[in-house]
């Protein structure tokens, strides 16, 4: 009995020694994913852009580098420096079998069990770690655009609109000229209106703008040819890109240029001309007022 036992305490030690040993001499593989609601060419941007790097690549110091040694289709070369040493990484990315519009960046490093749980390399870390954020990062359209870019239902369908030809200097006078006579007409129709104010502009001949105004209402509403007021309808039930802008009026064009690369980053196409559904009291805004302003989108489906 006492061999036996013997026996079996020294079949443990050793298959103890043997995992221990293992632990620390034999390399296994070891894989970290990210899911990026990418294509892989905008995916891979994510890399190449040294600007787009540098907005989800943690470096905890100073002396934390990163570059990308290479590129192709699917892979990146990186490298990456701390102050204790520099490593060189493989990244392969490729179609996500859930979503083959989306991507998946797969970063896979052989090490031994000892090197990666219990004294892991810190650019293992700082790799493993700014994966998550690239992650966090796309997956978060306030920080991947520089504003919350949602996608709504239209629930509205008619507006009355009027329209005009004006210059920049001209701009904000006859926006507010056009939709008080807008809100004069539904008051002579006595018409229920919540106050909802949309608005548009575009290049005319020149240095001309066309803009747009229209009050939205109800469909039963009669026009006004001799006014120069019409109606028009909004593709009710049909899906939209939202963002609400905060800021000096000046400014809001910025929204339009991150909606736009919403759109083309997924593949949408336009319905009609984006539109300001305006959130702040008034009409006819400067330059330099502050507004709140939801910038909206029709988009096909």
């Amino acid at each position: 009995m006492l061999k036996g036992r013997k026996f079996i305490i020294i079949l443990l030690l050793g298959i103890t020694g043997l995992v221990l040993l293992s632990s620390v001499s034999v390399p296994i593989q070891f894989s970290s994913k990210a899911k990026v609601p990418y294509s892989l060419d905008r995916t891979m941007d994510q890399f190449r852009s040294t600007e787009q790097l540098a907005k989800w690549f943690l470096q905890k110091s100073d002396e934390d580098k990163v570059e990308v040694i290479s590129s192709k289709p699917g892979t990146i070369e990186m490298e990456v420096e701390t102050e204790e040493m520099s490593r060189e990484y493989s990244i392969h990315i490729s179609a996500d079998p859930a979503n083959r519009k989306h991507c998946i960046v797969d970063l896979s490093v052989y090490r031994t069990i000892w090197k990666r749980w219990f004294d892991p390399d810190p650019t293992d870390e700082l790799m493993v770690a700014s994966l998550k954020e690239l992650e966090a990062f796309t997956n978060d359209t306030q920080r991947f655009y520089g504003y919350a870019i949602n996608k709504e239902q239209i629930t509205d369908s008619c507006y009355l609109f009027m329209t005009a030809h004006v210059t920049d200097s001209t701009k904000a006078m006859v926006t507010k000229q056009l939709f008080d006579s807008l809100t004069h007409y539904i008051q002579i129709k006595e018409q229920d209106w919540h106050g909802r104010r949309i608005f548009y502009e575009q290049p005319g001949d020149s240095a001309q703008l066309n803009i747009f105004t229209g009050t939205v209402v109800t469909c039963s509403l009669p026009t006004s040819a001799a006014l120069g007021i019409g109606q028009k309808k909004l593709p009710s039930g049909k899906q939209q890109l939202t963002a609400v802008y905060e800021g000096p009026y000046k400014d809001i064009h910025l929204v339009y240029k991150a909606m736009d690369q919403y759109r083309k980053d997924y593949s949408l196409v336009g319905l009609m001309l984006p539109f300001e559904d305006f959130l702040s009291p008034g009409y006819g805004y400067a330059p330099d007022e502050l507004v709140r302003i939801k910038v909206c989108y029709p988009i096909l489906q």
